[in-house]
């Protein structure tokens, strides 16, 4: 009787429950969910901040940028880089969220200083420039690098007269986003400092300061990279030498060509490189039968496959015997790279040599030969061109066929 009555009871409760209403039943809101994780942020455990950073960038509730500006301080870096994201997601559904950013730019956190400052950058925000270039100058290392790379993404021209005494800071950091900063502003104002960085004792400013003279395309500093190209090593490293011929090329000035044929020449195989690289982008023909020779003879491969691609790039057809001739070359990537300047000029004296190439071992030769032989359009190399069709190489099939169209007029 006892167990009966219990299961009386037990069966009305059931009743009773589903007699209550749905509706009187609490579900959580997005809103107590948003909450909840906001909560989190400022939880004891690394991984629930993280973890609750990273739901809140897929949530983009406005209501949680306040809370992900305060995390963007979190002692933990991999939480600051969810908070963020988090934010920037956040801002980029809510826009006018932005106007939440610009005071965390006087917090008292570092951390949140230059989270603040990389999200106006990342949103382009103008109206935060005159803070930004405020924040440039902060006494926080990862303030002012964050401040100024969001400077050259907004890339207001009145921050390049600001930006130049970065390119003087202690932290080789800073002068590094100072100078691709600078770059991207294209501040012709700023040549000249550039190009003291190329002997900065960090070769990654070295390499952007390089860069940034090329964006900028001042032409009035090819005199000063003449002098450091040509000059003796004891002054002027290698990797500075290195870096002024490469300006130099990008630049275009023919006041380069010469000292750049006589960096043909130089010891260091890097440098020769680097100056048949900049010969060809300037397409200098007088430079030819000194890339001619350096293909032929250079005992570097970097140096002959450069001459090889220069001598393309510059089309004059004196160098299609010294390109046939680098067809036999010992180096594959060279043999490759004489098979695709020859393909740029267009000579049918250097069909044979090409048909010929169809027999090389490595895959890229013939390939490269046969669309070399498409580029030319000597109607001649068709039925060797078809002999390609049942190469063991799908690609070199592929380029066959393609040739094959294109010379039958298909």
């Amino acid at each position: 009787m006892k167990n009966s009555r219990i299961s009386v009871v037990a069966i009305a409760l059931g009743v009773a429950v589903l007699a209550t209403p749905l509706a009187s039943i609490s579900m959580p809101t997005q809103a107590d969910r948003v909450n909840d994780l906001i909560k989190s942020l400022s939880s004891a455990s690394v991984s629930a901040r993280a973890d609750a950073a990273e739901a809140l960038a897929k949530v983009r509730a406005v209501s949680s940028i306040p809370a992900l500006i305060k995390a963007m301080g979190d002692p933990v870096e991999s939480v600051r880089k969810q908070a963020l994201r988090a934010a920037a997601a956040a801002i980029g559904e809510h826009r006018s969220a932005i106007n939440l950013i610009q005071p965390a730019l006087s917090s008292g956190n570092a951390h949140i200083r230059a989270g603040a400052a990389s999200l106006l950058g990342i949103f382009g925000e103008r109206s935060a420039v005159p803070g930004l270039i405020k924040a440039a100058k902060d006494s926080s290392q990862e303030v002012r690098t964050a401040a100024i790379e969001s400077l050259g993404q907004i890339g207001d021209s009145h921050a390049g007269a600001a930006l130049r005494p970065m390119l003087r800071d202690a932290s080789a950091a800073v002068r590094n986003k100072a100078v691709v900063a600078i770059g991207s502003l294209r501040d012709k104002d700023s040549a000249q400092p550039i190009i003291a960085l190329l002997h900065d004792p960090d070769r990654a400013v070295q390499a952007n300061a390089a860069m940034a003279l090329v964006r900028i395309g001042e032409k009035s500093v090819v005199p000063e990279l003449i002098s450091i190209a040509l000059g003796p090593e004891s002054q002027n490293p290698f990797d500075i030498r290195f870096y002024a011929a490469y300006a130099l090329g990008e630049l275009g000035d023919e006041r380069a060509t010469p000292v750049l044929i006589t960096g043909l020449k130089d010891h260091d195989r890097y440098l020769r490189s680097a100056a048949a690289g900049a010969l060809g982008q300037m397409r200098a023909h007088n430079a030819v039968p000194g890339l001619m020779q350096t293909l032929g003879k250079d005992k570097a491969d970097l140096v002959r496959w450069t001459s090889a691609q220069a001598l393309g790039n510059i089309g004059d057809k004196r160098a299609v015997q010294a390109l046939i001739a680098g067809l036999k070359d010992a180096n594959e990537d060279v043999r490759e790279q004489s098979a695709k300047a020859l393909g740029k000029l267009r000579d049918s004296r250097a069909v044979p040599a090409l048909i010929a190439c169809f027999k090389d071992a490595d895959e890229a030769i013939p390939k490269a030969a046969v669309l070399a032989l498409g580029r030319i359009g000597d109607r001649k190399a068709l039925p060797a061109v078809k002999t390609l069709l049942s190469h063991r190489d799908a690609t070199v099939r592929q380029a066959a066929e393609d040739v094959v169209k294109m010379l039958s007029g298909k």
